[in-house]
């Protein structure tokens, strides 16, 4: 079987390979893909499928379509597509193993016992292990927290305006100001030296060669997943001349800082019935919204936010309201969460504060009413920085302000609706003072010059932790992998004859995709049968669009054209790479590689040609 069937890495493969292809197919089989989906996507019946908006990217008219007789999904409008299973691990960001119980509890299906090699079963037996480091920190940094040792943690935590139920409800606790209290009494628990370093729990001195806590004399705020387990913590201190202000976990097995939000397990259900989530900086800020009966909110953890954040965010809402700092880094901070949050297809809207510094320090000060009254009059992105420059351009010469508006530029050309850019560029003028329409000219003439400037190439921002925002041109589009995918979906045909002549004519290095070209390679090889590509998620957006729009005598054309199309490409980009090398070696004075070079191509262009001919 195919390292690739249903999976996007070989990880998920391994996580897959634990259960036999009869079991996943029989939870498949029992599960009504139209009812899962239903529970995220409100579904319209349309001739023999189901459509909606898509969940994974933003659209106003339908284009993700549901199909009950194959069991699968297919957006037409972003590609993305996949089986019950992969519907579920995109949704609910879950391994396979877990949405598969998932599914498999919801069909009343006992799941055998997993079939795992020794090197799964280590690799599990390590997260379950730190799993268990990290809900017994838990546990004793609440425990510390309302003992006597904790009584300046509880005074401090009370006055910021919180009370012992919110210490209980959000699993508040205090790391003793010892450099050792937690490792000596993780070790009398059975957990190893070794076992503590990898949750980050404690820290090794190389030049003293001894460990101590990584968590001393500080506030303690549980960071959780989705499904109520302590992966990370975040340490506050207790006085602000004792080093850092806060602390995190360091990255560990089951702690991604650039996929985890504060909050967010608790917050998913307000987010959704309210229609937006609040995004704050720091644990009290969000802590204290919660508090004031603001559950939509969530924070960031010490990161900028990044792209996953925006997928993750997605999944429950279309609109994100930043209530960042009001001081130049909360601004700063704005500006790189724009790019991943518009690419996710976010809308944004910036809470402004007056004459205070966060939402914590406002709701000390104001009413939980008068805070959502602020959310309500939030302006839009465009808005709120045209505002903020208001003042730096207000009485100068048009032409100046005329200059600004290009530093807007590369930020509107991530806008993916047009009517949002028009939106965006109307909220700037408007602003600036400049009613004229010039800013969408200006991003007209960029957009066909086919300029895509990177956010913080043009407003100078920068960030260790942030993720790189990539301008390079991919080795392939979707296009690419849509043919790849359409060609493989139809050797299925006619139980699989044309596979021996698809061998013949094609090599596997004719795709790009990795999954695609081991795909045919096991094919090739008689490893996997054709009829086992059913299996396969990332061909099912192909099965459903070959279902829907080819009749049945016309799909042997289909195939014969696309493994032509496919000969082609690969021929071209052969010949790019000899014309690259080419002027290398010119470069480097290698004339005779040139030469040679220059033969390989006429060579490739003239067997190519008769090959066309002979067909």
């Amino acid at each position: 079987m195919s390292q690739w069937l249903g999976l996007k890495s070989k990880n998920e493969f391994k996580e897959r390979m634990k259960y036999s292809d009869e079991i996943i197919q029989r939870v498949k089989d029992a599960t009504d893909i139209v009812s899962v989906v239903g529970e995220y996507v409100p579904l319209k019946k349309a001739g023999n499928s189901y459509k909606g908006l898509c969940p994974f990217h933003s659209e106003k008219s339908p284009s993700f379509n549901v199909s009950a007789t194959r069991n699968g999904f297919h957006c037409f409008g972003c590609g993305k597509g996949g089986n019950v299973i992969t519907f579920i691990m995109e949704m609910e960001k879950m391994p396979f193993p877990e949405a598969l119980r998932l599914l498999a509890e919801k069909a009343n299906i006992a799941l055998p016992k997993q079939e795992e090699n020794n090197r799964d079963l280590a690799a599990e037996k390590v997260r379950e292990r730190l799993q268990a480091i990290n809900e017994f920190a838990g546990k004793f940094f609440y425990e510390r927290l309302i003992s006597m040792e904790g009584q300046a943690a509880r005074d401090y935590f009370k006055g910021r305006g919180f009370t012992k139920e919110d210490a209980v409800k959000y699993q508040i606790g205090f790391a003793p100001a010892g450099w050792d209290a937690l490792k000596i009494v993780g070790q009398k628990a059975g957990f190893t030296p070794s076992e503590l370093l990898s949750a980050g729990l404690i820290v090794h001195n190389d030049e003293k060669n001894s460990d101590y806590d990584k968590f001393r004399n500080r506030l303690i705020f549980p960071v959780k997943d989705n499904y109520d387990r302590i992966i990370a913590f975040g340490g506050r201190t207790l006085s602000d001349e004792a080093g850092p202000k806060y602390l995190n976990s360091p990255e560990t097995l089951l702690f991604r800082k650039s996929e985890c939000l504060y909050l967010l397990d608790m917050a998913r259900e307000a987010i959704r019935q309210k229609g937006y989530v609040l995004v704050v900086e720091g644990y009290f800020d969000a802590l204290a919204l919660h508090h004031f009966g603001l559950e939509n909110a969530v924070a960031t953890l010490g990161t900028a936010l990044t792209s996953q954040h925006g997928r993750l965010l997605k999944r429950y809402t279309t609109e994100v309201v930043f209530s960042y700092d009001a001081d130049m880094a909360g601004q700063a901070a704005v500006l790189r969460g724009f790019e991943p949050l518009i690419q996710a297809g976010l809308n944004i809207r910036v809470l402004v504060m007056p004459d205070v510094k966060d939402p914590d320090e406002y709701l000390q000060k104001h009413s939980k009413e008068d805070f959502e009254g602020m959310v309500e009059k939030a302006p839009g992105f465009f808005r709120w920085w045209a505002q903020s420059l208001k003042k730096k351009f207000q009485g100068s010469p048009v032409e100046e302000r005329m200059r600004a508006l290009q530093g807007f530029v590369p930020m509107i050309l991530q806008i993916p609706e047009e009517v949002l850019v028009q939106a965006a560029c109307s909220a700037i003028e408007s602003e600036l003072g400049l009613d004229n329409r010039d800013l969408l000219t200006i991003v007209n003439t960029e957009r066909k010059k086919g300029v895509r400037k990177t956010v913080t190439d043009r407003v100078e921002l920068s960030d260790a932790n942030s993720e790189a925002l990539p301008n390079a041109k991919p080795l392939f589009g979707v296009g690419d992998l849509q043919m790849e995918a359409d060609f493989l979906a139809l050797l299925t045909e006619q139980n699989g004859e044309f596979v021996p002549w698809a061998v013949n004519e094609l090599s596997p290095e004719v795709f790009l995709a990795e999954n695609f070209r081991q795909l045919f390679e096991e094919l090739s090889a008689g490893d996997i049968k054709p009829e086992q590509l059913n299996q396969v998620p990332e061909l099912e957006p192909s099965f459903i669009r070959i279902e829907n729009q080819s009749e049945k005598k016309h799909r042997e054309a289909m195939l014969i054209d696309l493994a032509a199309a496919l000969k082609k490409r690969y021929v071209k980009r052969q010949l790019a790479d000899l014309k690259n090398r080419q002027a290398e070696a010119e470069k480097a004075g290698d004339v005779q590689q040139a030469l040679l070079l220059a033969q390989q191509m006429v060579i490739l262009k003239r067997q190519h040609s008769q090959e066309v001919e002979s067909k």
